[in-house]
C-alpha cells in the first residue's frame, strides 16, 4: 500500500508552522517493514501485470506461434506413431495369414500322402491275401484234377457219398474265387490255354480247342494254371 508520510525536521518545525513548503515521499515497498507482511497495491490500475499465460494477460505473438508449432508437431508425432502401429499390425496380420496358408497347404499335402499311403497299404495287404489264397488253391489243383477224372470215368457217380464230398469241396473253393474253365469248341487264347497238340484243319478259320486234357483254373482274374488242350485250325 502506498503511503504519503511527512517527516518533520525538528530544526525547521517553526518554519513549517509558518507556512513553509513540506516534502513527502511514497513508500512503494511490497513488504511492510514493521511486521513483514505483504502489502496490497492501493491503486488497482497501478498493480502488477498478470503473469504470462494467466487469464487476461497479453500473449506474445512469438510464444503463440511457438505453442502452435509445438501442438502441431505433437499432433503429427501422434499421427505418425498411430500409423506406425497400424502398419505394424497390418504386417503382423499379413505374416499370420501367410503362416495359416502355409499350414493349410501342408495339411492338404499330409492328408493326400496319408490317403495314398493308406491305399497302397490296403492294396498291398489285399495282394498278399490273394497271393496266400492262390498258393493254397494251387496246391489243391491236383486233387481237383483227380476228382474231374473220376467223374469222366464214372468213379464218382451221382448219389454216392464221395460225389457229395467232391461237390462240397468244389463249392467251398468256388466261394474263395476259384473257377474252372476250358471246353471243346472254345477259341484258343494263348493267355489262358496251353496247346499240347495241334492239328491242321480247313473247317475252322482260327485255332480252336478240340479236346481239354486238363482244365484251367483262375482265382478271380489271375490264372493259377492254364488249360492244357489239343487244338486244330489253319496251318
Amino acid at each position: 500500500m502506498s503511503e504519503n508520510q511527512s517527516i518533520p525536521d525538528p530544526e525547521h518545525r517553526e518554519g513549517q508552522e509558518q507556512g513553509e513548503p513540506r516534502f513527502s515521499f511514497t513508500d512503494k515497498r511490497k513488504v511492510d517493514p514493521t511486521d513483514g507482511t505483504a502489502r496490497q497495491s492501493a491503486d488497482p490500475a497501478a498493480g502488477e501485470q498478470p503473469a504470462a499465460g494467466a487469464p487476461g494477460a497479453a500473449q506474445d505473438p512469438i510464444d503463440a506461434e511457438a505453442a502452435a508449432l509445438y501442438e502441431q508437431a505433437a499432433t503429427t508425432e501422434a499421427g505418425s506413431q498411430s500409423d506406425r502401429v497400424a502398419d505394424s499390425q497390418s504386417d503382423r496380420v499379413a505374416e499370420l495369414e501367410g503362416q495359416v496358408a502355409e499350414l493349410n497347404e501342408e495339411l492338404k499335402r499330409s492328408q493326400a500322402e496319408y490317403v495314398n499311403s493308406r491305399r497302397r497299404i490296403e492294396a498291398s495287404a489285399q495282394a498278399q491275401t490273394q497271393a496266400a489264397i492262390g498258393k493254397v488253391l494251387s496246391s489243391l489243383i491236383p486233387a481237383l484234377d483227380d476228382i474231374e477224372l473220376g467223374r469222366q470215368h464214372g468213379d464218382i457217380a451221382e448219389g454216392t457219398p464221395f460225389y457229395s464230398i467232391a461237390q462240397k469241396i468244389e463249392e467251398t473253393l468256388a466261394s474263395q474265387g476259384l473257377t474252372r474253365y476250358g471246353a471243346a469248341g472254345d477259341v484258343f487264347d494263348p493267355n489262358l490255354h496251353e496247346a499240347l497238340l495241334h492239328e491242321a484243319s480247313e473247317d475252322v478259320e482260327t485255332n480252336t480247342i478240340k479236346m481239354v486234357m486238363q482244365p484251367g483254373y483262375m482265382l478271380n482274374d489271375r490264372v493259377l494254371r492254364p488249360a492244357r488242350v489239343a487244338t486244330y485250325g489253319p496251318q
